[in-house]
C-alpha cells in the first residue's frame, strides 16, 4: 500500500537583514527604512493577497494585495515591514506567510524562517558621539600581571562585564593593533569577568612601547557591534638578550 504524499508548503520567507544571523540595531537605526523580506515564488495574479506573520501575533505583520492593474507574475515579492513595529526577543521568532488567490480557495502557508532579533548594542548606548569608534560606557581593560610587561609569558586581559552581554558574544582585545579573538561566550559566562590570554608571539612581535595602548571590543550573534573600549596604556619592555 502506498503512502500518502503531504503537499509541499511555499517556500520560506528570506528575512534580508544586514547579518545572516538575525536582525540587530543597524536594521532599525534608520526608522524610515523598512526592513525587506523576500518571498515567493509565487504565481501572482491581480487581487491576490500576501500576509506576513512575525512572532507569536495573530494579526499580520504586513500584508501585500497584487494590484488590478498589474499584469500577472510568477516571481517573487518584496514585503516591506516597519522597524518600529520590531522588538528584541531572547529566542529566534517564527515568520512565515500565508498566501490567499482571488476569489478564494487553494489558500497555502509558507515554510517557517526562525529570526534572531536582537537590537541592543554589546556595552550599550555610546555616551560620546565625538568619538565615532569609541564607546566611552566599556570599561577599560585590565591587563596583568600590573606593572611594566618585562616576560611575554603569561599576560592576560581582564574584561569587565558589559551592557547587554549575551550568551554567544565575541571579544577580541586589540593588543597595539593586533587582534587577539576569544571564543563565544557561554551561557555561564555572561555578567562575569572574561579573562583573555595574551599569546607571546603576538607581544614579542608588537614589541616593546613605553604607552601601549590595550582595548578590546564585541560583536554578538547577529553582528551588532560594540566600537572600542577606551584604552588602557602600558609598558612593555621585553629583555632582548
Amino acid at each position: 500500500m502506498s503512502n500518502s504524499i503531504r503537499p509541499r508548503n511555499l517556500d520560506r520567507p528570506q528575512v534580508l537583514s544586514a547579518h545572516p544571523a538575525g536582525v540587530g540595531a543597524i536594521d532599525v537605526e534608520n526608522p524610515q527604512k523598512p526592513l525587506a523580506v523576500l518571498v515567493g515564488p509565487l504565481n501572482l495574479k491581480p487581487r491576490d493577497r500576501i500576509d506576513l506573520y512575525w512572532g507569536n501575533v495573530a494579526e499580520p505583520i504586513v500584508s501585500y494585495e497584487h494590484p488590478l492593474d498589474a499584469p500577472p507574475d510568477n516571481g517573487f515579492v518584496t514585503l516591506f515591514v516597519e522597524t518600529r513595529r520590531l522588538e528584541s526577543a531572547k529566542d529566534p521568532l517564527p515568520v512565515h506567510y500565508h498566501f490567499t488567490p482571488f476569489p478564494g480557495g487553494g489558500s497555502e502557508d509558507s515554510d517557517t524562517t526562525f529570526i534572531r532579533v536582537k537590537l541592543e548594542r554589546p556595552g550599550g548606548i555610546d555616551i560620546d558621539p565625538a568619538t565615532p569608534y569609541e564607546n566611552e560606557a566599556l570599561r577599560q581593560p585590565q591587563v596583568q600581571p600590573a606593572g611594566v610587561i618585562v616576560d611575554p609569558r603569561g599576560v592576560h586581559v581582564i574584561v569587565a562585564p558589559y551592557e547587554h552581554m549575551s550568551e554567544g558574544d565575541r571579544i577580541s582585545v586589540i593588543w597595539g593593533e593586533r587582534n587577539i579573538d576569544h571564543p563565544a561566550l557561554s551561557a555561564t559566562q555572561v555578567d562575569q569577568e572574561v579573562i583573555v590570554p595574551i599569546p607571546a608571539p603576538i607581544i614579542e612581535a608588537v614589541g616593546n612601547a613605553s604607552a601601549l595602548p590595550v582595548r578590546h571590543e564585541i560583536r554578538d550573534v547577529v553582528g551588532n557591534w560594540s566600537k572600542r573600549s577606551p584604552a588602557s596604556e602600558i609598558v612593555v619592555s621585553l629583555d632582548r638578550r
